[in-house]
C-alpha cells in the first residue's frame, strides 16, 4: 500500500514514570490517507535508552527490552489495541528504540492510550494519553501540518517503516535541535495543487520567540513547484548559525500569481552555545564586528588557514567543515570570534596576527603551500622563536638538517624542548620535522638512522635492522648537537 498524508494531527509527548529510575519517550501521533483516502493513523515512538535496564549480548553488546502497549478508545468503546515487544539494537553502546504503528481508521474523534515498560524491571514505566482528531478532506488546495524530523535522507528500501515517498526521516525527540544537528527537518504535503495554475511556490519562513512570547521573522526564502494533483515535500535547511531559543517554522501555499491560499507552522526549539556567545559578542564589539565584515575572503581564509596549529580539535572540526562547505559568514564569524576571545581589541591582534603570518610565510617559503603551512612555520606558529637555531648541511652523510631548542614552552611548561628539521628531497628549503621532544609532537627513536640515510652501512651494534644510531665520525656531529 503507497501511503500518503493528506491532514496531520501533531501532539508530541514526553512521557515521565513517577517511579524509580525515571523512563522517558517521545510520542507522535499523525493522521494520515491512502491513495484511495482511507485515513489511518500513524504513531512514531522514540524510546531513550537512560533508565531502562541493560542486557548484556554475547561479545559485551548492551540492548535493552521495551513492552508498548497501544489502546484506542472513542468515548468509552475500546476501538483498538496492540501490545508489542521492542528490543534496541545490540551495540557496544546503549541505542535508543524507535519504531512507527499504522492503524487504518474512519472519521472521528479518538483517545490513545501508551504504556512503556521497562521489561527487566516491572517498577519503571510510563504512560500517555493523546487526543486523536481524523477530520474529512477538502476539494481545496489543502497543505498539510508540518511533522519536524531528527533526520531525512533519500531511500529506495519500501520495507523500511519510516519510509515514505522515496525518504525515510526519524523523529525528532522533543521537537529539539541540539548543537551538532546542522539540519532543520521537516515533512509535508500539499493536495488539490492542480487548481494552483501552471506552478506554485511555496514561501518559507523562520521566526524567533522573544521574552514577551511574539515571533520575529529571522530567515525566509521561497521553492517554486510544477502543477501536479499531489506534492510531498522534504525540507532540509542549514540552522548551524541560529542562536539557542523559541523557533517558528512557517510554509505559505502560494499560487501561479502568488497570492496566498494556505498556511501551516509548528515550533521547535534550537540549542546552539557556540552561535550563543558570537550573539553576545556582536553586541558588544560592534567596531570590531565590523571589521570582520570588511575583510575579503582571500583574507579571511589566509588568516584561518594559519591558525589550525592553534586551535582546539573541536574547532579544528568546525572550521574543517566551513572550508568544506564554502560557508564565508561562518568563517567570518570564527575569525571574530577566535580574536575576540585573545583581546579585548580582536581587530588590533588579528592585524598583529597577518603581519605575523605573512613574515612566516615569507621565512619558511618553501614553494609547496604557505610558508607558515611548513613544518618549521607550524612549530614557529605554535611554539614561537626558538632560543637557538642550528643549521647544518655539510654533516657526512646526513640530509641537510636544523634543530631547534627551547629553553622552555611557556604553552605546556615544558622545558629543554629540541626539534629536528630535515631535508631528505634537498628541495630547496622544504624541511620535515624528524623528531622532537615536545609532548605531543613527533618521537622517533629512529631519527638518526633516517637522517643518515646516505650512511645507513655505519650502523652501531653487530644488527643493522634494530639499529637507531650510527657511530661518530668525521664531521658526523647531529647527536652532540641535539642533546648538549
Amino acid at each position: 500500500m503507497k501511503f500518503v498524508l493528506a491532514w496531520m494531527l501533531f501532539i508530541p509527548g514526553l512521557l515521565e514514570s513517577s517511579t524509580k529510575g525515571s523512563l522517558q519517550a517521545f510520542v507522535q501521533s499523525n493522521v494520515f490517507y491512502t491513495t484511495d483516502l482511507t485515513p489511518y493513523l500513524e504513531i512514531r515512538l522514540h524510546i531513550l535508552s537512560d533508565g531502562f535496564t541493560k542486557k548484556i549480548e554475547r561479545d559485551s553488546f548492551l540492548s535493552i527490552e521495551s513492552q508498548v502497549t497501544l489502546v484506542l478508545r472513542k468515548d468509552s468503546t475500546l476501538v483498538k489495541a496492540e501490545c508489542l515487544l521492542l528490543r534496541s539494537d545490540p551495540h557496544k553502546s546503549l541505542r535508543d528504540i524507535i519504531h512507527l504503528f499504522r492503524w487504518q481508521l474512519p472519521i472521528g474523534t479518538y483517545v490513545l492510550e501508551t504504556k512503556i515498560e521497562d521489561l527487566r524491571d516491572s517498577e519503571r514505566e510510563l504512560s500517555l494519553l493523546d487526543s486523536i482528531e481524523i477530520k474529512k478532506l477538502s476539494t481545496n488546495p489543502i497543505l498539510s501540518n508540518l511533522q519536524l524530523a531528527s533526520v531525512i535522507k533519500e531511500s529506495k528500501d519500501t520495507a523500511n517503516l519510516f519510509y515514505k515517498n522515496g525518504f525515510i526521516s526519524e523523529p525528532l525527540p522533543y521537537g529539539l535541535y541540539k548543537e551538532n544537528q546542522k539540519l532543520l527537518c521537516a515533512y509535508f504535503e500539499t493536495y488539490n495543487c492542480i487548481k494552483l495554475g501552471k506552478r506554485f511556490f511555496y514561501k518559507f519562513s523562520l521566526s524567533k520567540q522573544d521574552s514577551l512570547g511574539n515571533f520575529s521573522i529571522q530567515q525566509e526564502w521561497h521553492k517554486a513547484r510544477p502543477s501536479r494533483d499531489f506534492d510531498a515535500y522534504y525540507l532540509k535547511h542549514d540552522i548551524s548559525n541560529l542562536t539557542s531559543g523559541t523557533y517558528r517554522l512557517s510554509v505559505k501555499l502560494l499560487n501561479e500569481s502568488s497570492k496566498q491560499i494556505a498556511e501551516s507552522f509548528t515550533d521547535f526549539n534550537r540549542n546552539n552555545p557556540f552561535w550563543d556567545k558570537i550573539a553576545k559578542l556582536v553586541a558588544s564589539r560592534v567596531e570590531d564586528h565590523l571589521f570582520f565584515d570588511t575583510l575579503s575572503e582571500t583574507t579571511i581564509d589566509y588568516s584561518l588557514r594559519a591558525m589550525y596549529p592553534l586551535i582546539s580539535s573541536l574547532n579544528v572540526d568546525i572550521l574543517n567543515n566551513f572550508f568544506k562547505e564554502k560557508k564565508l559568514d561562518e568563517k567570518r564569524v570564527f575569525l571574530f570570534a577566535y580574536w575576540s576571545d585573545q583581546s579585548d581589541t580582536a581587530r588590533i591582534a588579528f592585524d598583529k596576527f597577518l603581519k605575523y603570518i605573512r613574515k612566516l610565510d615569507a621565512m619558511f617559503y618553501s614553494g609547496f603551500g604557505y610558508g607558515f603551512e611548513t613544518a618549521r612555520g607550524n612549530i614557529y606558529l605554535r611554539y614561537g622563536k626558538p632560543d637557538e637555531q642550528i643549521f647544518e648541511d655539510k654533516d657526512n652523510g646526513a640530509f641537510p638538517y636544523e634543530i631547534w631548542k627551547y629553553n622552555k614552552i611557556s604553552k605546556t611548561g615544558q622545558t629543554n624542548v629540541k626539534f629536528l628539521f630535515y631535508n631528505p628531497d634537498l628541495a630547496g628549503s622544504d624541511f620535515r620535522l624528524l623528531h622532537s621532544t615536545a609532548h605531543g609532537e613527533t618521537h622517533n627513536k629512529n631519527w638518526e638512522m633516517e637522517l643518515y640515510k646516505n650512511a645507513i652501512q655505519e650502523v652501531r651494534g653487530s644488527n643493522p635492522i634494530d639499529a637507531n644510531n650510527i657511530p661518530e665520525g668525521y664531521n658526523r656531529r647531529a647527536r652532540e648537537y641535539f642533546y648538549n
